[in-house]
């Protein structure tokens, strides 16, 4: 597709005689458009600006001319009311540069009566705290309540940190000039608009989230972890304004010319095999949570790593009891990659079999839930209540027989899907192999699931040399 191109036309038949308006004159693949300026001449001004067009003679020094020739063809000159504006030749050249191969007539039109125009935001758009609200409705209404929350609670968290603010502090971050305010007259909670949102303020609230940002502890500092999921949700709202054009692209706050988002630690959770044998050969006392407890951590360790949250959302047409494995995509990813769903296999041991049969409810149709934990009628918030319940009792009993075990890592179900990851690792298995097992689509995500390896395992590489 060729490009468009302008040029400038005296419309003599748009005036009384002797004058004539500039329009512009847009042309596109043999098709051409007449778009008007608003701009009067006479004769002589039009004969004078075609024979300048390509450059100000420095030799004129008539002031209406020179004014008239900067207004048309300069780069910028100065209005009525003292405002900058751009030359309207230029304006014209800019908006074709700026469509390139989308361009349209249309568009064009559109684009050359709002140039220079603010674009007007409604307050609830430019509110960087009320985007933030607003998606974490959106995730509610799709049932993806982890979403929801933390959306939620990085709204919440940047609501506390603008209130924090000294009158200083609201006009160095937000603009907001000093006010004469008494010190017992309430304030209005300011706005944070994405203008707001510099690297200087991004670093500062990361600052004040290492001191204040624990909700919970007043005066307690939040984990970097904390603080690089706040950030991840806040860079998204971001990005979802700069496609919504309501943020320029070259106002972007993050990456590695602006802020850099903290990477939190990730210890290893991995146990070493020989506390992996101790808590596989422990007996718990039939029947009991404590049992059962034990029995989810093993159904981790066994298949693949399903985090809780997967196991109590599996149902029977996920299970082959017969082919002796069972299928299914994560919770986590089942929503937001619809068309890049990882299907996970995992092979059911005589072990899982067992804690199957020993737990599972009896109804086996297709769309029943294989343990008795979540019902169909229950919403996403009641499933995301009573799966956090079953973790928090799980964690809590796993804790116990590890400590009547001496071992001194931490038996969460977190610690059984780095667990079955390390092992594999260990067993010579490749990367690819874990990833998938695992149901990543990315390996760097799977090798910070590795642990490292234990003081006997390097002592015997380290013998090698």
């Amino acid at each position: 597709m060729s490009k468009a191109t302008v040029n400038l036309f005296f419309d003599k038949r748009a005036s009384k005689a002797g004058e004539g308006v500039i329009k512009w004159l847009v042309c596109l693949d043999r098709k051409q458009r007449l778009f008007t300026t608003g701009q009067r001449v006479t004769t002589d001004e039009w004969a004078f600006l075609q024979a300048s067009k390509n450059k100000l003679d420095n030799r004129i020094k008539d002031e209406e001319k020179r004014a008239l020739w900067h207004r048309i063809y300069g780069d910028q000159f100065t209005d009525e009311s003292g405002k900058k504006q751009t030359g309207y030749f230029k304006r014209a050249q800019d908006i074709v540069d700026q469509l390139g191969s989308q361009f349209s007539f249309d568009a064009f039109a559109n684009d050359i009566v709002n140039y220079g125009k603010d674009k007007e935001v409604p307050v609830e758009q430019a509110d960087v705290i009320a985007a933030l609200q607003a998606q974490s409705a959106k995730m509610k209404k799709a049932d993806r309540i982890g979403n929801a929350e933390l959306f939620d609670l990085s709204a919440k968290s940047l609501r506390r940190f603008v209130d924090s603010f000294s009158d200083e502090e609201r006009k160095e971050f937000l603009g907001i000039p000093l006010s004469h305010r008494k010190i017992t007259e309430p304030r209005q909670p300011d706005i944070l608009r994405f203008e707001h949102l510099t690297p200087n303020f991004l670093t500062t609230y990361e600052q004040w989230m290492q001191k204040h940002g624990n909700v919970r502890k007043p005066g307690v500092g939040a984990s970097l972890t904390t603080i690089g999921i706040y950030l991840r949700h806040l860079r998204a709202v971001v990005n979802d304004a700069i496609e919504a054009d309501i943020v320029p692209r070259n106002a972007y706050p993050f990456g590695p010319n602006g802020y850099v988002i903290p990477a939190g630690s990730n210890p290893k959770k991995a146990l070493a095999k020989a506390d992996i044998d101790k808590f596989k050969a422990y007996q718990p006392l039939p029947g009991t949570m404590e049992q059962r407890s034990h029995d989810l951590w093993l159904f981790t360790y066994y298949c693949n790593g399903i985090n809780l949250t997967d196991i109590c959302h599996l149902t029977w047409s996920q299970v082959d009891l017969k082919g002796g494995k069972l299928s299914f995509v994560r919770q986590k990813t089942s929503r937001s990659r619809k068309q890049n769903q990882t299907q996970i296999i995992a092979h059911l041991r005589p072990e899982t079999l067992a804690i199957i049969d020993r737990w599972a409810i009896a109804d086996k149709s297709p769309n029943s839930y294989v343990f008795p934990f979540l019902t169909s009628d229950m919403d996403a918030r009641r499933r995301k209540d009573i799966v956090k319940q079953i973790t928090l009792i799980t964690n809590r009993w796993t804790r116990k027989i590890a400590n009547s075990l001496g071992i001194e890592a931490d038996t969460t179900t977190y610690s059984a899907r780095h667990s079955f990851a390390t092992v594999l690792l260990k067993s010579k298995a490749s990367l690819a192999f874990i990833s998938k097992s695992l149901g990543h689509t990315n390996l760097k995500t799977t090798e910070s699931y590795l642990g490292s390896f234990d003081d006997e395992e390097a002592k015997s590489f380290l013998e090698a040399l």
